[in-house]
């Protein structure tokens, strides 16, 4: 399998919400939870959450640095851990022909699933397998029993 560099963006989400989550909050209705996260992820190593210095015993060399949010939402905090956890998951693949698939929701749908979680994304999760069952099972498609990992991105433990 093809390994894909993060070629980085000169973006960066903690300066989105900076520069509009104020704005966002207004017009939106988010939960304390949603507010925090976006506080952990502005936070996120900035003189906000303090700093620690590392020195060398042998030259005195010193260096300054940020301490994380730690936050599981925070793309800064949490980049190496997707690595890490996509490498044990290819690590545990089956040298088989094998497809991405993705599952989508219409932007009017979230809401309701944001209330319903637990339902929703069961109900979700169950009828994408069946969907890829009865297609996979079709002899003029692939006719065969198939096998799959779900995930919801963000929601990996």
């Amino acid at each position: 399998m093809e390994k894909h560099e993060n070629k980085g963006t000169p973006y960066e989400l903690a300066q989105i919400l900076r520069e509009y989550g104020h704005q966002y909050n207004k017009r939106n209705r988010t939960c304390t939870h949603q507010q925090k996260t976006m506080k952990a992820i502005t936070d996120c190593r900035t003189y906000a959450l303090g700093g620690h210095t590392a020195s060398c015993n042998h030259c005195g060399f010193k260096k300054h640095a940020y301490n994380s949010s730690r936050n599981k939402h925070c793309p800064k905090c949490q980049f190496i851990k997707q690595e890490q956890w996509v490498d044990k998951l290819q690590g545990h693949l089956l040298p088989v022909r094998h497809f991405h698939l993705v599952f989508t929701l219409p932007d009017t749908l979230h809401h309701i699933f944001y209330i319903n979680q637990r339902y929703c994304y069961n109900s979700l999760f169950s009828a994408a397998w069946q969907a890829v069952q009865k297609a996979a099972a079709n002899p003029r498609f692939l006719g065969a029993k198939t096998g799959a990992v779900a995930l919801l991105p963000g929601h990996r433990h």
